[in-house]
């Protein structure tokens, strides 16, 4: 029962945010202003992302509803993410697919004087929907996670220095004496077998993640809260020269999480098909696959 009143209010609200959305565009085009495309664009942006994240919480509950007791093993098989998480990930992909290299090309374009053979406003435009996807796909995740109770990736307060300990175990060893340094871990000493992530993606991956989205999120709402209200103009300086750090750090991050999970493939086909074998999974997530239940996919 519970599980259908949250699917329906999150239907609700789906639907009202899409009439609202529409109705902003349709005012933007309708003439009454003599907008620019550019001007047109940023204005339209900035309007519709309360209504964005709003579409991103009621889809969140609606993934956290669906999502609820499917099956977790078939033969020779493990349910290594569900459903919702598999949607999410390509959208939130999409979303970087469109948002990263058009905002790389507005400020690469300028630094070296190059016209690119299309109106500049059209890679605003782009770059606009892909930020619009990635506030949808963030505030999807985290409705869903809190909705499902799914908190493998976050590391307890005080389980930080097994997460680390681990994380210096799975890097290269002079590279996992360092951590081990920096930090100063305990050499030496069997660490806790891997959970339903590796200490990689717990202790160093997933709180980069954070900090990247985080940071390039809260200076993008700035930047387009200028096309609404007055900014000041060292605050707005200041959140365009994060947003740069931001995207530059997205972009190495990307190619770090390429470089990882390709070379673990059968996390790849997972992450299509929501499955790994079971061999894999008691091999490289031993204590995850050793409690494994209907409720713990990511």
């Amino acid at each position: 029962m519970l599980r259908a009143v949250t699917a329906l209010i999150a239907l609700i609200g789906i639907g009202i945010v899409v009439v609202a959305v529409m109705t902003i565009l349709s005012q933007q085009a309708s003439g009454a202003q003599p907008w620019g495309n550019e001007l047109s664009d940023n204005i339209i942006f900035a309007r519709t992302i309360p209504f964005v994240l709003a579409l991103g919480v009621a889809a969140g509950m609606f993934g956290g509803a669906m999502s609820r007791n499917a099956s977790s093993t078939r033969s020779g098989q493990v349910r290594r993410f569900s459903r919702a998480t598999v949607i999410g990930h390509w959208i939130i992909t999409l979303g970087f697919v469109l948002a990263l290299p058009t905002g790389v090309w507005q400020y690469l374009g300028g630094i070296v004087d190059v016209t690119a053979p299309f109106p500049l406003y059209l890679s605003y435009r782009v770059h606009y929907i892909g930020a619009a996807i990635i506030l949808f796909s963030l505030a999807y995740f985290l409705v869903y996670w809190w909705q499902t109770g799914h908190h493998s990736l976050y590391v307890p307060r005080t389980q930080w220095s097994t997460h680390l300990r681990g994380l210096a175990a799975e890097l290269p060893a002079q590279i996992g004496r360092l951590v081990t340094r920096v930090f100063r871990l305990q050499d030496g000493g069997a660490t806790a077998p891997v959970g339903q992530f590796t200490y990689y993606e717990t202790a160093f991956s997933f709180p980069t993640w954070t900090f990247a989205l985080a940071l390039i999120t809260v200076t993008g709402l700035i930047k387009a809260l200028r096309y609404l209200t007055p900014v000041p103009g060292p605050v707005l300086w200041g959140a365009s020269t994060l947003h740069v750090a931001a995207m530059v750090l997205l972009v190495l991050k990307l190619l770090d999480h390429l470089r990882y999970v390709f070379a673990r493939w059968p996390l790849v086909v997972a992450m299509t098909t929501t499955w790994v074998s079971d061999q894999y999974a008691r091999a490289h997530f031993p204590a995850w696959r050793q409690k494994r239940d209907p409720t713990e996919a990511a």
